[in-house]
């Protein structure tokens, strides 16, 4: 038998001297590391260095009912700062992390479920500055980021959001005190849209004076104009810019600047300007056909619908391009002023439109017809009036290389329509606001803008919002807010804008495939967010998300894992993962005493594979490198709650070198512990104190 230790053969005598070399060279190491010095340890004088990742006896760093949620937040020009150390130290949740604000959805979770509606809405207002608005628009990328998505269903966090305006409206104080100027300087701000308004929000905090001018006769910008009222009702949109206002801002509304006031009056009189004035005009698209009366672009379209409830479409045909959110919204305002049949048609195919899977999905409830894998080619029109549009066949959108590049193939349809809407994109409109100062324009009408400072060609002018990204989210708009803002007050001290700056982090995390949700328990499932009828919606301006009840909001928030906190929240899921069932947990969750009753680790089962520490989401469970586990008794095989919180220092975790220590946060006589006599205290205190 023949035994090779390469798959390659040996040919000639130069191959089989190189394999004796290597084979002399090999034993020649192994002689030396005989030769050399013993590397024994005289044992426990000396002790080998454990890796971290040793799976040790386990211990929790903390616990609900005795340590508290850290509350992420700070002074605006940090913020950004203190986002990347949690980031970088791993203590950050991946909700606050997924957000563009960086909104502390896990503080927020944290209120709520101990019944804390007013710290709740004040703590997110810092970041999202308007919780009931976003409460009911955002796109929620916190929610694609929930850790929950790995062992169950996404927290709610959205419609969170609008449970904690609610509850805050019936609780708010009744005198809210403005902020105090402090600095001494004024800023003007163009636009009272998102953007501007959390700009706005962060220098009031900063102690600036901040004048806002908006051309509208009401303010919010494209909250306004352009979101419908089903989606976000006006008394709520104006409440909390009102609230805004009672806070110090002085807003001007029906003032258009660079009409009815120049901008270098605005440059000479403050300190600084800020444009904030978004997207003002649709894109449509160059076709024959275009100049037709009935073609319409979808910023006006939706602008009619929302201010006069009446778009000239009534008992007449409609059809929508574009696949994109703004599309979705123009043929759902379509159907609520009296259209007789809305179509939309767009050039992806039904998986891969743009626009956020739920909104189409309801837009199809009401009755809209979507027509995908369709491009405009003509207008087609009879005596200067739309009868239709000549759509082609579209084979593909991108190109190999993910590039917008459309492929048509030889197929045409007509459909016919009255009235044909392009929501295909906007773009800003500054023409006007910039005449007559050193401003200048792109040759596309667009303002050239430091896209990290935010700053224009002008020292005292900066920019944010979709003026200066483009059309995208409210969320976003809002940290593009919160950016300029650190800019302005930089600026505004005297200080380098760029020097030594963190700039918004962008987090990323781990994705996980989506949980099955066979078998999942009740009380573990997301709460389901009741809508009004289809038929019965389409026909009016109701809110089709009707919210959650006091009681609903309450049990959601309560599912929230508080990721990275460092305190067990009694999840169970280190229970649930464990493959020789050594861990038993039961926790209490009434509003303002929520703890965990029970965590015991049952070392006589425990086989230290460490699955349970590695699924642990608030990183509270962790090995220790205790791993001395000589008993000399059996009742200290089974750790208690009180023993899982001892120090994971030292070697021994056999329960006679640590003190025993009762966690407090229940009140005394309720005996979590299961011990006679053993109480909780607000302070920490050893086993024989406590009996």
């Amino acid at each position: 038998m023949t035994v090779r230790v390469s798959d390659d053969p040996v040919s000639g005598v130069k191959d089989f001297v190189d394999k004796c070399l290597s084979l002399v060279t090999g034993l020649g190491i192994t002689a030396r590391r005989a030769l050399g010095p013993t590397k024994t340890l005289r044992y426990p004088d000396e002790k080998i260095t454990l890796s971290p990742r040793w799976r040790g006896a386990l211990h929790l760093r903390g616990i609900i009912g005795r340590d508290d949620i850290a509350i992420i937040g700070s002074e605006p020009p940090a913020y950004n700062g203190l986002i990347d150390r949690l980031y970088r130290d791993e203590e950050l949740p991946p909700c606050v992390g997924n957000c563009p604000a960086n909104v502390d959805a896990r503080g927020q979770n944290y209120f709520l479920g101990d019944d804390k509606p007013i710290e709740a809405y004040e703590l997110v207002r810092e970041r999202n500055i308007m919780p009931g608005v976003l409460g009911r628009i955002c796109h929620h990328p916190c929610e694609t980021a929930c850790r929950r998505n790995a062992y169950d269903e996404a927290l709610a966090i959205r419609p969170l959001h609008r449970v904690a305006y609610e509850r805050y409206q019936e609780r708010r104080p009744e005198n809210m005190e403005p902020l105090p100027k402090t600095q001494g300087k004024d800023v003007a701000i163009i636009g009272s849209g998102p953007s501007g308004l959390a700009a706005a929000l962060d220098l009031m905090r900063l102690g600036y004076g901040v004048h806002m001018f908006e051309k509208d006769d009401k303010p919010g910008g494209a909250l306004y104009t352009g979101v419908p009222s089903y989606r976000l009702p006006r008394e709520v949109l104006h409440g909390e810019i009102d609230d805004l206002v009672k806070l110090g801002l002085d807003l001007r509304c029906n003032i258009e600047i660079g009409r009815d006031i120049p901008i270098d009056h605005l440059v000479g009189e403050y300190d600084a300007v800020l444009i904030a004035a978004g997207l003002q005009q649709s894109r449509i698209l160059p076709l024959p056909g275009t100049d037709a009366k009935g073609v319409v672009g979808a910023l006006e379209f939706l602008r009619d619908g929302n201010l006069r409830q009446d778009t000239g479409v009534k008992g007449k045909r409609v059809l929508v391009i574009g696949g994109g959110n703004v599309a979705v919204d123009c043929s759902r305002v379509a159907l609520r002023t009296g259209a007789a049949e809305v179509s939309q048609a767009c050039l992806e195919a039904e998986h891969e439109m743009p626009c956020h899977r739920w909104e189409i999905e309801e837009a199809l409830d009401e009755g809209v017809t979507a027509l995908c894998s369709l491009g405009p080619k003509e207008v087609l029109s009879e005596n200067g009036h739309v009868t239709g549009m000549r759509m082609q066949s579209c084979l593909a959108v991108f190109d190999a290389q993910g590039r917008f590049s459309p492929q048509f193939a030889e197929e045409y349809t007509d459909v016919p329509a009255d009235v044909i809407v392009f929501a295909i994109g906007q773009a800003p409109e500054l023409a006007h606001l910039i005449a007559g100062s050193d401003l200048m324009l792109t040759e596309r009408g667009l303002l050239p803008v430091d896209g990290a400072l935010l700053t224009t060609q002008m020292p005292h002018v900066f920019a944010c919002g979709e003026v200066v990204t483009g059309p995208g989210s409210c969320i976003a708009s809002i940290a593009s807010g919160h950016e300029v803002a650190t800019s302005i007050h930089r600026f505004l001290q005297g200080e380098n804008l760029a020097s030594d700056r963190v700039y918004r982090p962008v987090p990323i995390y781990e994705k996980h495939a989506p949980a099955t949700l066979d078998g999942i328990e009740s009380n573990r499932r997301r709460a389901v967010m009741p809508f009004a009828k289809p038929e019965e919606r389409a026909t009016d301006w109701r809110q089709v998300e009707l919210g959650y009840t006091a009681l609903e909001g309450l049990h959601e928030a309560q599912r929230c894992l508080r990721c990275q906190s460092g305190a067990c929240v009694g999840c169970t899921f280190c229970a649930r993962t464990c493959p020789d069932y050594a861990i038993q947990v039961d926790r209490i969750d009434d509003p303002g005493g929520r703890c965990v009753t029970r965590y015991d680790l049952d070392l006589s089962k425990c086989c230290f594979c460490g699955l349970c520490a590695e699924q642990c989401p608030t990183d509270a469970l962790r090995h220790t490198g205790q791993y001395e586990l000589s008993f000399y008794t059996r009742d200290v095989v089974v750790f208690d709650r009180d023993q899982m919180l001892r120090p994971a220092n030292g070697t021994r975790a056999t329960g006679a070198d640590t003190a025993r220590t009762i966690p407090c946060g229940v009140p005394a006589g309720d005996n979590p512990v299961g011990s006679p006599g053993w109480q909780c205290d607000p302070a920490t205190r050893s086993e024989d104190e406590a009996r």
